[in-house]
């Protein structure tokens, strides 16, 4: 059960079993913090999420980061999906606003911590660990952003961050005697030198996640799943996949993709619907293209031109493609057409800001 307060002495109630919900996200900071309370005696059970904005997988590993963690400090991990409403309430209409990019890191925080509460609710769990470290990231790691972030999330004062406790104004289980502030840490800042030492002295650093993230922060990749929000009607998670796949098109209304390499081309194949229509060179070994539904004959002829401007093939007037739509595979000509800059109809950052620059109209996701 989460502590809560008296209201007539501003007292903690507190139940006999300390035991706290650790997010564990798979990298170093969070792993850290988790130590430092298991050292304490507090019992632990870490909640990882997952989703394809997620990078802290490492390049040797199949699983998660936090799976090994979690077997390595000899705690539960339960593993959770973000799902369409993460999409649609925080990617989509966040209500802090982005990052940079298409990161909506005061939102996300929020949701991964009211999760947090409902899983620690169940479980009776007094109060959650997290391991962000004050002024880290300029987003959501300072001060005012943390007081929003435990606000809205419903849990002022139960948000235990042991990397930067000393430096943050005291959290009820420290007041309440359960955790030893003075072994709290006073980390501040972007510079990983202490947490690095403490991984190594912890054995942990063979595990860390050097390289983790979240990819909403590369301005291509926010490039495409800006161009996806748009147009969706109905945004679902699964769709992300396509984010990291091939170059994209957006020509006549139609969402184009074309795959960059074999690996690719058969992903292409692999997840295509039977409402969208796989384009290919005729004879021609080379790149394969999906026009997802609805479409034009326009956008297909587009997609054949693409599909000729990476091939070896552009300049041969007597190639056919075939279009395989529904089941059914037919042989078309390719048309003569006007169009003289393909790479202006691309899903890409440069173009997104030359729209945005032609545009007096605000950006419809930051509405």
């Amino acid at each position: 059960m989460l502590m809560t307060d008296h209201e007539d002495a501003g007292e903690m109630a507190v139940e006999k079993k300390t035991s706290a919900v650790a997010l564990l996200s798979g990298g170093l900071d969070s792993t850290l913090a988790a130590r430092i309370l298991l050292d304490q005696g507090i019992e632990l059970h870490a909640l990882n999420f997952h989703s394809p904005f997620c990078t802290c997988t490492s390049k040797s590993s199949s699983s998660c980061n936090a799976v090994e963690f979690a077997k390595k400090l000899g705690i539960p991990l339960k593993m959770m999906v973000k799902g369409d409403d993460y999409l649609i309430s925080v990617v989509k209409n966040p209500k802090f606003g982005y990052g940079r990019n298409m990161n909506a890191c005061i939102d996300c925080r929020i949701f991964l911590l009211k999760k947090a509460k409902e899983y620690a609710e169940e479980i009776g769990a007094s109060f959650i660990v997290t391991g962000e470290v004050l002024d880290q990231r300029p987003k959501s790691q300072h001060v005012t952003a943390m007081n929003i972030i435990d606000r809205e999330a419903g849990l002022e004062g139960l948000v235990l961050r042991p990397l930067s406790a000393r430096l943050l104004p005291p959290t009820a289980p420290e007041l309440a005697g359960l955790v030893d502030r003075k072994r709290l840490l006073e980390i501040r800042g972007r510079s990983r030198s202490i947490q690095l030492r403490m991984g190594r002295d912890f054995h942990l650093i063979d595990q860390y996640c050097a390289n983790g993230g979240c990819r909403l922060t590369d301005k291509e990749y926010a490039a495409k799943v800006r161009d996806y929000l748009e147009n969706a009607e109905v945004p679902r998670m699964v769709d992300m996949k396509w984010m990291v796949v091939g170059r994209h098109y957006r020509f006549d209304g139609a969402k184009i993709v074309a795959g960059r390499n074999e690996l690719e081309n058969q992903q292409i194949h692999a997840w295509k619907s039977d409402v969208d229509a796989i384009v290919e060179l005729a004879g021609i070994v080379g790149p394969t293209a999906i026009v997802f539904s609805p479409y034009s004959s326009r956008a297909i002829q587009f997609a054949v031109r693409v599909l000729l401007e990476h091939s070896k093939a552009r300049d041969n007037a007597d190639i056919k493609a075939t279009i395989d739509a529904g089941g059914s595979v037919e042989e078309i000509s390719i048309e003569d057409d006007e169009i003289a800059d393909i790479d202006s109809f691309r899903v890409c950052y440069q173009n997104y800001l030359r729209s945005k620059m032609q545009c007096d109209q605000p950006n419809v996701l930051q509405e």
